[in-house]
């Protein structure tokens, strides 16, 4: 990379590290699906194979030598970019830079998550969000421009879509629907993440490794596109130039989370007159189950009727011990 493309790259990780973070978790999401190819909109160039096709093996190599967005910045900031591979930050100019001049993503702050709801006159979800991002497309995208005359010509409201992680990337850059199929936006943000498909993240990811999201989406009310149901529970929008996304609300899950759960979590007491019963009354199958085990280990093969058995004989003193 260019010293030019470094200093944005910095730019963008010290402005907002965790917007920058949520942006390549959705990229992440979209190259782990079977639909990587309409899902990764616009894919990045540095990527493509000698027919400019896409080389889905080389983002998941990069995605595997991807550290945390701090060490990253800190590499940068104390000039040892040689310490980060070339590959890695090439796929980080092109998701958090690049593909940023479509759409741009802001971190709310924890404490503004109340006067949100207030704003969007909105129940608070029954399961607080982990994180919650301002969504801001570019007015230069020709889906932004579509969307903007619709709003002044059509009542505006508000809808709740939860679906795939994997599709909300083209949805934010490209602005298209999922499959080119009609969307579902529901009333209650509740429903919502209850239809939401939690999905894979990057391994070192401050959102976390595993995430459900429910975006925040203004519709305008076209009459021939966009379909109200008869219990106004929700509405079907059978076109992407009638919607625009105006939040993300991130439902992380990351094992740090139950690490204090598991550290306060009571020590397992052991009856151990009751586990001598137990293998008094089940010796003959134990002694079964080890002899059958040394015999297999003992033959050349290993790999017959005996070992079989011999798995067997392992499997139950397990399940017995347990």
């Amino acid at each position: 990379p260019t010293v030019k493309q470094l200093y944005q790259i910095q730019k963008h990780l010290e402005a907002d590290l965790l917007a920058c973070d949520a942006r390549l978790s959705l990229f992440v999401a979209a190259a782990n699906s079977y639909r990587y190819e309409s899902l990764l909109c616009p894919f990045p160039d540095d990527f493509l194979d000698s027919k400019q096709r896409p080389d889905i093996n080389a983002i998941f190599d990069v995605i595997a030598d991807f550290d945390r967005l701090e060490t990253i910045l800190q590499q940068i900031l104390s000039g040892h970019c040689n310490s980060c591979h070339a590959n890695v930050l090439k796929l980080l100019h092109a998701v958090i830079v690049k593909h940023g001049e479509h759409v741009a993503l802001s971190t709310l702050q924890p404490c503004e998550f109340q006067d949100l709801y207030q704003h969007l006159n909105m129940r608070a979800p029954a399961t607080a969000p982990t994180q919650i991002f301002e969504v801001t497309p570019s007015l230069k995208c020709a889906h932004t421009k579509a969307y903007t005359a619709l709003r002044e010509q059509y009542p505006v409201k508000i809808g709740y879509y939860g679906g795939k992680l994997e599709e909300l990337y083209a949805m934010l850059t490209v602005g298209c629907l999922p499959m080119n199929e009609p969307i579902r936006l529901f009333c209650n943000v509740d429903v919502a993440l209850s239809r939401s498909q939690c999905g894979t993240s990057w391994g070192a990811s401050r959102c976390g490794a595993m995430l459900s999201c429910v975006a925040v989406v203004e519709f305008a009310m076209v009459p021939t596109l966009v379909v109200q149901d008869d219990d106004q529970r929700h509405v079907i929008v059978r076109d992407a130039d009638c919607i625009q996304i105006s939040y993300l609300l991130f439902f992380g899950k990351s094992f740090t989370q139950y690490e204090k759960a598991l550290t306060l979590q009571s020590h397992v007491h052991v009856d151990w007159d009751a586990t001598f019963r137990w293998l008094a009354s089940k010796k003959y199958a134990i002694s079964l189950g080890v002899y059958l085990m040394i015999l297999s280990m003992s033959l050349s093969s290993g790999r017959g009727v005996f070992y079989k058995l011999a798995t067997c004989g392992i499997y139950a003193i397990r399940r017995g011990i347990l």
